[in-house]
């Protein structure tokens, strides 16, 4: 039998430590997922104390020191198609044991509950840190989901429709229902990807897939998508005629070129706060009017200015320290 009471009094007094080893974990995650060049979401967190008696009153064979999430943490991604790659940096940041694909679990013949789950997942035991958070104590129970699969988890509740042993004891139409409802949510998850490589078809969507994942690496707010297409549309005269492969390799090229740069200076945006900076400089498509700054300024001012007001573009030149004077 657990001693309940003995966890809870243990919980109180360790939980702020295992509160600062998820902070840790979240600030690594979001620091070493930016070179993916995608949109992530990291949250971590020390279960509460309630959380955590609750847990082990259902989890019989655990007991407070076996526990395998004491903290939890989740990482956010828009597309499934990009899922490999983040699992492949977490694994490289951390120790863990082997990825588990929930949607291999369910077979080909079965819908429900989607996510990659990495059990255990601790720091490396040369890690400096390590000596605050060993691994053999601390670990983090951490899972990536795309958008569509973080719905249907919150959805769900976490529990009710993705457990096995609730699911037996339905009603059979009620069953049918909960699989017909995970189906559509797994439907509209494959066709966002299929929708993102698709969309690339047109010059402007695929103009701003190259932005984005430049962009991703320096920045996390998500940017108004609307305002980004009306911008790349606007700036499209400026835009060399012919290839537009050539031009985003040729951009691509660029943007790697002054990644250093760029970095600064999205570190000097995060200082100064808000009031500060251009609000341009949280789209996508201002990497792209960086690039005309420096190969067509005047002829990309002129059409900027048929659109937008001139002042906007000057803050954003002076944040990349482009005058105009």
């Amino acid at each position: 039998m657990i001693e309940v009471e003995t966890a809870r009094q243990r919980w109180t007094k360790e939980r702020p430590h295992y509160e600062a080893f998820g902070e840790l974990v979240a600030q690594r995650l979001r620091d070493s997922l930016k070179p993916v060049g995608v949109w992530f979401q990291v949250d971590a967190r020390a279960k509460t104390i309630d959380s955590l008696v609750k847990k082990l009153l259902t989890k019989h064979q655990h007991t407070f020191e076996t526990l395998p999430d004491k903290v939890g943490a989740r990482v956010t991604i828009r597309y499934r198609a990009d899922v490999g790659k983040v699992v492949e940096k977490i694994r490289k940041l951390f120790d863990s044991r082997e990825p588990e694909d929930k949607a291999k679990k369910l077979g080909t013949d079965s819908v429900g509950y989607l996510s990659v789950h990495l059990d255990n997942v601790r720091l490396h035991q040369n890690d400096e840190a390590a000596k605050d958070f060993p691994p053999d104590t601390f670990w983090v129970e951490l899972q990536v989901r795309t958008l569509a699969q973080h719905l249907w988890s919150e959805m769900s509740h976490d529990t009710v429709y993705k457990n096995e042993e609730m699911i037996t004891q339905l009603d059979p139409d009620i069953k049918r229902r909960v699989s017909l409802m995970a189906g559509q949510v797994e439907v509209a998850d494959r066709e966002f990807d299929r929708l993102n490589m698709d969309l690339a078809a047109t010059s402007t969507a695929r103009l701003l897939q190259v932005l984005e994942r430049h962009y991703y690496t320096l920045a996390s707010q998500l940017p108004n998508r609307e305002l980004s297409v009306e911008v790349l549309d606007s700036l499209m005269p400026v835009v060399p005629k012919g290839d537009i492969g050539a031009f985003t390799s040729s951009l691509n090229d660029f943007l790697a070129a002054k990644h250093g740069v760029l970095e600064k200076v999205y570190e000097k945006a995060r200082e100064l706060g808000e009031n500060d900076t251009p609000a341009f400089l949280f789209q996508p498509e201002v990497l792209l009017i960086y690039n005309l700054l420096d190969s067509a300024r005047d002829k990309m001012r002129k059409v900027w200015n048929e659109n937008y007001p001139d002042r906007e573009l000057e803050r954003i030149a002076n944040a990349f320290g482009v005058s105009f004077d």
